[in-house]
């Protein structure tokens, strides 16, 4: 199960009351206690499909659809705990961005990935949630505000991004979006992602301490060991990566992980699955992410989640929940 930390959440009672709702009729509609964040510390962990329920459940209490990313946006960079003392003390931007991406399963369990990306003269840090749950537009959007904060953070205030995009569908209003982000806002994207000049990655960062990096590096080091990432969702997060490129096979998935084809089948083998039904369990997971936050025809659905017609997709899909793409995300909406 994907983990959180509860920092994640942090403002979250204040913003909804601000806003004219009840944070604790919000978190009773999903099964929590009305103290549940005044009980809790930043590092204590909550299911990532619980902290995706209560941001949907708030944008709706309090009719403002940007809801996550305004959070995610009145939060600062130490938000992410131990990892943001650790960025401070690198040498650059850049080298502070990618010891997020290295690390961030201390804040964030078996439920996202993180990427940092360099082509041509433009930089990127993109977000992909790995959850099932037809809810990762609130995850996506929060994380997108935390990447601007982690980066202004990071640069002193003077970073500004070039566009922000998002794999989900436009909302009716932008215009908040544009006002949190300050820069070109798009939606239906392939990628959940910040985009800035790369220059921004060589900024020095200001009194980094050598000696300290090393130290929370060997505590952050520390943590992962204590709470090892599951390598079957290791596994799919590049499986998850491979299928819109068209070669998403067990062999570039081996060869990603820089191990042989066999050594891979012996692994998913003693983690009782295959490479199949990683798989399938991954294209079940896209299907549903795709058709209920985007507008993805159902021939381009399939050519996506690599299946070498619209036949075979939709016979897959019926095999799995018992109706057709079109017709699941006629349901979903008409009940959204």
């Amino acid at each position: 199960m994907g983990m959180v930390r509860v920092a994640v959440m942090s403002g979250f009672d204040n913003l909804v009351r601000e806003m004219g709702a009840d944070p604790g009729d919000i978190l009773n509609s999903i099964g929590l206690p009305e103290d549940y964040f005044s009980s809790h510390t930043e590092d204590d962990l909550m299911p990532y499909y619980q902290g995706e329920e209560l941001l949907h459940r708030a944008a709706q209490a309090t009719n403002c659809a940007h809801f996550p990313a305004l959070l995610g946006s009145r939060q600062t960079m130490d938000v992410v705990g131990v990892i943001a003392y650790l960025m401070k003390q690198c040498s650059t931007v850049g080298a502070a961005l990618q010891a997020l991406c290295d690390h961030h399963s201390v804040h964030i369990k078996n439920a996202s990935s993180i990427e940092l990306n360099v082509i041509g003269e433009r930089a990127s840090l993109s977000y992909r949630s790995i959850t099932d749950t037809g809810l990762s537009n609130n995850s996506d959007e929060m994380a997108m505000a935390h990447g601007l904060i982690i980066i202004r953070g990071l640069c002193n205030e003077r970073f500004k991004a070039t566009r922000v995009n998002f794999r989900h569908r436009r909302p009716q209003d932008i215009l908040p979006y544009l006002k949190i982000f300050s820069a070109p806002v798009h939606f239906e994207q392939y990628n959940t992602e910040i985009l800035f000049s790369k220059h921004f990655l060589d900024t020095p960062i200001l009194h980094a301490d050598p000696a300290l990096k090393q130290i929370l590096q060997s505590h952050v080091m520390q943590l992962e060991a204590d709470n090892p990432v599951d390598i079957l969702e290791s596994i799919k997060g590049i499986v998850r990566e491979l299928l819109p490129t068209g070669s998403c096979s067990i062999d570039m998935v081996a060869s990603h992980m820089a191990v042989h084809t066999r050594t891979l089948q012996r692994m998913l083998k003693e983690q009782g699955s295959s490479f199949s039904v990683l798989l399938e369990s991954v294209r079940k997971e896209l299907a549903i992410d795709r058709l209920s936050n985007s507008s993805i025809p159902i021939i381009q659905l399939s050519d996506y989640l690599g299946y070498a017609d619209n036949t075979a997709f939709t016979r897959a899909f019926k095999r799995w929940y018992g109706t057709t793409p079109k017709q699941w995300r006629k349901n979903y909406h008409s009940k959204a």
